[in-house]
């Protein structure tokens, strides 16, 4: 049996978050026999032995009588009691905040912007955040200013609850506040999310979870299957749609995957994909800005095209000719259409390097054949930012050597690497290789520096002869460099192709022709012009295949063999450079009824792509390189610096800084650590967590204002499965709050809007309580209960001894 005796209660409610402890003190018999026996045997059996005991004696007054029997009855009373153990029993409790944890969406769909076009949901959420424009809000934005109102559900939980943020991509994180949300995951995996957190719940004294989400799962496993668990755990999820839940009607666009470098005055192409969900057949304009060494966006060109069908692409080329060298930062903007109901993602910016340096041209070839006399004027006069020079080899010592205008005739091949290095392209021509060198072992000294040329960044077009090229090659350095695998030598000297049919050569991809190979703008115009209209060939040199990484760009349409129709025109890459073979000696015949036009155009376009090694190479001192152009928010990217000095030896400091660029031109100071045993090379690993365009820079003497020596660009993008369809899923979100019911817990879906209704689910929610400690202090084992049975007796002794009894 328990007796109250004075318990503790605070008057006011503790600090959400914070326990508080309570004490409760009462008194009871550790052993006590049940009340029934007590009342019938035990109270009746006392009074009729007290009452016996003194009931006989007549002589006796009866209030003397009386209270003898009392006191005797009292003190068998007395120690019954004390066989009972009584004590007094301190009890202690830890009362402790019911926890209510939120768990916000940081995934990259929640940075989305939406414009709210149906009243039910606009208005309300206008009502709450009056003077806002919510087109230009994202979603993160809108979330924090509605839950952290001074009556949003924020305040109101913190008054009965200890409310707990999360960030959650797919393993919930710990965050103090609604400003840590960053809205960069590449990912939606709420059902791991939620499996995560219930796991590591586990002992808390969980009262609900609040998921705040646009619903869009897209990783991991299913969210709904998984909050049943939690209805089983009694917690209740509710949840709260965050976005537009109409159907998406959105078009977007991703930038061009290059060029990283242009050349002043050089007509570049940009392709830029379009993407769209319900617009599918609207017209689009593509708008390219620029700003150049961090100026002012100034207009540039504009290109116009079609939405495509929800899941599909088109491409869209966008040309400029830029007449200002620098780094300049190119926006591409899509034009929003006024039924659009996001437009945050009609933006996207890429970083060019535009130079005014010439592109110089080395051309060798042994006789005067048609393709030698027409390729050398073409790129004498094509374009003012390519020079060249030739050598003939086959010319007499007085012939003065075909040149630009702008460098002086030649002598003789380069023999040295500084001369050969000084080019950006070699076009090797058909030249025995004895032209080269006396010698077989100073030929073999040519070749393998023109090899280390290609290694350097250089770029070689190979072009097919009758006398040399490629078969006088075969075993040479040479043979390494082709893009091409050759044919056996005795098939070739069994099979020799016909030269008395006329054929045209195949586009390996007619849509999205390689730049070499555009010779009009319009795809399809240049489609038909390779198909049908330039003048056809006769002659071809059968190779076996391209080698691997190598790119195919022509075929022959006829000539097959086990790999396929035969490869005409092959670009390989070569360490930092590029080589190319042309297995014919015919563009000349474009001649005609054209002129030079397209004959011009296709080896500028050559140029200009073997080229590309060179005019990226801005210091031969250093290397910049990263592992991965095109990344994904969340990954890392490993960048690499190969640093030499003055006397072009490994560079040894303790560490390399160098700059990230986004595109707003803000500049970052990363550093590079040496890497153990590789002299001259540091590297350094980075988290992208932001999607954007990035630069990697390194400047002369480590300053931003200064002269960049190297630079490398990578592209960090939401994944299109991140991004696309990304309206909210109110029924996932509905479907999650339903599954997590249990037998006495209950979720609820509300639209962000009303979140703060939310409140009212947990206003008569009770604390939870813990017994820590409990103190029992025995009362019949003490002096006083001694004192009070002796007592009792000496009474009843002093009143015997009175009436004579003793």
């Amino acid at each position: 049996m328990n007796v109250p005796h004075l318990p503790f209660w605070p008057q006011d409610p503790p600090a959400p978050g914070a326990g508080e402890t309570l004490v409760e003190e009462t008194f009871r018999f550790l052993w006590l026999p049940p009340t029934w026996v007590i009342a019938l045997v035990v109270l009746p059996a006392t009074v009729a032995f007290a009452g016996w005991r003194y009931g006989g004696l007549a002589r006796l007054e009866r209030p003397t009588r009386l209270a003898l029997s009392v006191l005797r009855w009292l003190a068998i009373v007395v120690c019954l009691v004390l066989l009972a153990q009584p004590a007094f029993e301190t009890r202690t409790y830890r009362r402790t905040t019911n926890q209510v944890h939120v768990l916000v969406d940081d995934s990259a769909s929640m940075a989305r912007k939406d414009r709210y076009p149906a009243p039910e949901q606009h208005e309300p959420l206008q009502a709450l955040l009056p003077g806002t424009d919510l087109a230009t809000q994202t979603r993160v934005d809108l979330l924090r200013a509605v839950l952290e109102r001074p009556d949003g559900l924020l305040a109101q939980l913190a008054k009965s609850h200890d409310v707990r943020l999360f960030r959650v991509q797919r393993k919930p994180q710990p965050v103090r506040t609604l400003d840590e949300i960053r809205a960069t995951g590449n990912r939606t995996a709420l059902g791991d999310a939620l499996d995560l957190h219930l796991a590591a719940s586990s002992g808390t004294n969980l009262d609900a979870v609040i998921l705040v989400s646009d619903g869009r799962v897209n990783a991991g496993l299913d969210p709904i299957e998984v909050a049943k668990n939690y209805g089983l755990r009694g917690i209740a999820i509710h949840t709260v749609g965050v976005g537009d839940p109409e159907p998406p009607r959105n078009a977007w666009l991703v930038g061009p995957p290059g060029p990283k470098e242009a050349l002043a005055l050089e007509q570049v192409g940009f392709d830029v994909t379009l993407r769209a969900e319900g617009l599918a057949g609207q017209r689009a304009r593509i708008e390219l800005q620029g700003s150049r060494d961090g100026g002012p966006y100034v207009a540039l060109a504009t290109a116009a095209g079609e939405l495509p069908a929800n899941g599909e692409t088109t491409k869209v080329r966008v040309y400029h000719a830029f007449e200002d060298a620098g780094d300049w930062t190119l926006k591409f903007t899509l034009a929003g259409l006024p039924e659009e109901s996001q437009i945050d993602d009609n933006v996207d910016t890429r970083f060019l390097r535009v130079n005014d340096e010439k592109i110089r041209v080395l051309y060798l070839e042994d006789r005067p054949r048609w393709e030698y006399r027409y390729v050398k004027n073409g790129l004498k006069r094509v374009d003012p930012s390519i020079v060249m020079q030739a050598v003939m080899f086959d010319a007499s010592p007085k012939f003065e050597q075909e040149h630009s205008k702008d460098l002086p005739p030649l002598r003789d091949v380069p023999r040295t690497e500084k001369e050969l290095f000084a080019y950006h392209v070699v076009v090797f021509g058909d030249v025995p290789p004895e032209r080269i060198a006396p010698t077989e072992e100073g030929r073999r000294r040519w070749l393998e520096m023109l090899a280390r040329f290609v290694e350097f960044g250089g770029g070689v077009a190979f072009l097919f002869g009758d006398a040399a090229m490629p078969e006088r090659y075969r075993g040479t350095p040479v043979q390494d460099l082709l893009p091409v695998v050759l044919e056996d030598r005795g098939w070739l000297q069994q099979n020799r192709p016909r030269r008395d049919l006329e054929w045209h050569p195949l586009l390996e991809n007619p849509l999205q022709p390689n730049d070499v190979l555009l010779l009009q703008r319009d795809p399809a115009f240049n489609r038909r012009l390779w198909e049908n209209g330039l003048p056809g060939f006769f002659v071809h040199y059968p190779v076996q295949r391209a080698k691997p990484g190598a790119s195919i760009l022509l075929r022959h349409p006829t000539d097959t063999n086990a790999y396929g129709k035969r490869p005409l025109l092959v670009v390989g890459p070569h360490p930092r450079g590029q080589t190319m073979f042309l297995a014919t000696d015919e563009t000349w015949r474009w001649r005609d009824p054209y002129a030079e036009v397209y004959m011009d155009t296709f080896w500028r376009n050559v140029v200009r792509t073997l080229a590309q090694g060179r005019l990226q190479r801005r210091s031969d001192l250093l290397e910049l390189t990263v592992d991965k152009a095109q990344l994904e928010t969340g990954d890392k990217v490993r960048v690499q610096l190969r640093m030499h000095d003055s006397e072009l030896q490994p560079a040894a400091v303790a560490e390399q800084p160098i700059f990230v660029r986004d595109t707003a031109n803000r500049t970052e100071k990363r550093i590079l650590r040496p890497v153990p045993g590789e002299p001259g090379l540091y590297q350094g690993t980075f988290t992208m967590a932001d999607p954007g365009a990035f630069a990697f820079l390194v400047y002369a003497n480590q300053n931003p204002a200064d002269t960049v020596l190297a630079r490398e660009d990578v592209l960090v993008r939401v994944p299109d499965k991140e991004m696309a369809d990304s309206s909210q899923d109110a029924e996932t979100l509905r479907a999650i709050a339903k599954a997590s019911h249990g037998s006495d817990t209950s979720g609820r879906y509300v639209f962000l809007a009303d979140a703060g209704s939310l409140g009212a689910e947990f206003k008569n929610h009770k604390a939870f309580e813990s017994q820590v400690d409990t103190k029992t202090i025995p009362a019949w084992d003490s002096l006083w209960a001694i004192v009070l049975v002796l007592g009792l007796l000496s009474a009843e002794w002093l009143l015997r001894k009175r009436a004579r009894l003793v």
